[in-house]
């Protein structure tokens, strides 16, 4: 049993001593003698770069395809140099202004490149790589304005309406090969907001579709936009909708007034839309004014304007509106009759007045009780020249009628009366 252990130890040692030899023969060999490889080895991926881009663009010129993209390049040299292989940062240079020399250089050629490394051993050298050019096409490089369009995806509170939608710039200049900027078919910016009630601006990308709304990678295309970093400022403007009620001022009389009077507006209400500013305030729109005193027991008119605030809109598009004013007291009536006292008041101080009309028919309303009570003694008609005061001709005046002893009864309507004004007294025949 001894004798097996010993035996199994002498193994062991023999084997550790045969894997130390190994070792220092392979060191001797790598770091001693040194010896070339056998077999180049390949450093993949070397990334592909250009130089001289901005010559093309100064020729209005631009690479839009490259036919690889990395390249394999395959090192020789010693054994003790392949750790610095694996290290080495290596990329392959095109240089862009070989194209000047062909007589067009738009299209595809055939470009050389420089291998550019850092070697820490001069032993190491380029035994070959996967290809010796890489092919690049070249096209013209064009600049053309897009428009933008502007795209307002969201929803609206109640009581007002989405108004104008606006972008901080129409178009967008963008550069690249025809070919690439052809494929632009729509440039979006959208606003996404929901229940909007008041005006809204934001900052958007914009968004380059083709023809089937797909979205283009300008990167990937080439393109590069001119004086723009791919946004706008998109704005929603919201506006407040209000229906708002017509209504008319009302001069009462003696025998009208807000008690025994109806009054109808047709239409009643208009919906006008416009900034929360301008309506929320708003209550009422007053669209003219009714004096009791010139009605007699009904007046209507049709066209009375319907005047809006500034900076609001008429939804409803009604213009006019029609108001019917009547009297609802049965006990109001109307009686007419001719009456010849007429007088007038406010003449100038040189003025010398003779008065025309002889006679008016005056239109009374009030009580039945007292209206066939009235007699012409009882009314008193006075011209009022002020407006004329100092004009001399022949004109005619407003007038008021005046019926005296009677509380309850009064004239309604517009009269005038002719008179003729004189700087010396009319002559006595």
């Amino acid at each position: 049993m001894s004798g097996n252990k010993k035996s199994g130890r002498i193994n062991i040692m023999y084997m550790i001593f045969s894997v130390a030899v190994a070792i220092a023969l392979w060191t001797y060999v790598a770091y001693v003698d040194n010896p070339a490889l056998k077999s180049p080895i390949p450093v993949e991926n070397v990334a592909i770069e250009f130089s001289g881009e901005d010559l093309l663009r100064d020729r209005n010129l631009i690479v839009t395809d490259v036919d690889v993209k990395t390249l394999t390049v395959y090192f020789g040299g010693r054994i003790r140099d392949t750790s610095a292989i694996t290290k080495m940062d290596v990329k392959a240079v095109v240089d862009l202004t070989d194209i000047f020399d062909y007589t067009e250089p738009t299209g595809t050629h055939a470009l050389e490149y420089d291998l550019v490394y850092s070697a820490s051993s001069s032993s190491l050298t380029v035994d070959r790589v996967s290809r010796p050019v890489v092919e690049v096409t070249v096209e013209r490089l064009v600049t053309r304005q897009l428009p933008l369009t502007a795209v307002y995806n969201g929803s609206i509170a109640e009581n007002y309406m989405a108004g104008e939608l606006t972008l901080s710039q129409d178009t967008v200049e963008v550069a690249g090969a025809e070919a690439a900027i052809n494929k632009i078919a729509a440039i979006n910016v959208t606003l996404a907001r929901d229940n909007l009630s008041k005006t809204t601006s934001e900052s958007a990308p914009m968004v380059f579709l083709d023809e089937e709304g797909k979205e283009i990678d300008l990167e990937a295309e080439g393109l590069t936009l001119i004086n723009s970093d791919g946004t706008a400022v998109i704005t929603q403007n919201v506006l407040m909708v209000k229906t708002v009620p017509l209504a008319i001022d009302i001069v009462p009389s003696i025998t009208a007034t807000d008690a025994n009077i109806t009054i109808d507006i047709q239409p009643k209400t208009v919906t006008l839309s416009g900034d929360p500013e301008d309506l929320e305030d708003l209550n009422v729109i007053n669209i003219g004014t009714v004096d009791l005193k010139t009605i007699d027991l009904e007046f209507t008119k049709d066209d009375y304007q319907i005047i809006i605030p500034n900076n609001t809109k008429n939804e409803s598009n009604t213009l006019t509106a029609s108001v019917t004013v009547r009297i609802t007291d049965s006990s109001i009536r109307l009686s007419r009759l001719s009456a010849n006292n007429i007088s007038y008041r406010n003449a100038g101080p040189t003025d010398y007045v003779t008065i025309i009309t002889q006679t008016l028919d005056i239109v009374l309303r009030g009580n039945e009780a007292h209206l066939d009570e009235v007699t012409p003694a009882n009314i008193r008609i006075v011209a009022d020249l002020t407006s004329v005061a100092g004009k001399k001709g022949t004109t005619t005046v407003p007038a008021r009628v005046y019926v005296d002893g009677f509380s309850d009864v009064e004239a309604v309507g517009e009269y005038k009366v002719s008179v003729d004004i004189r700087d010396t007294p009319p002559e006595v025949s």
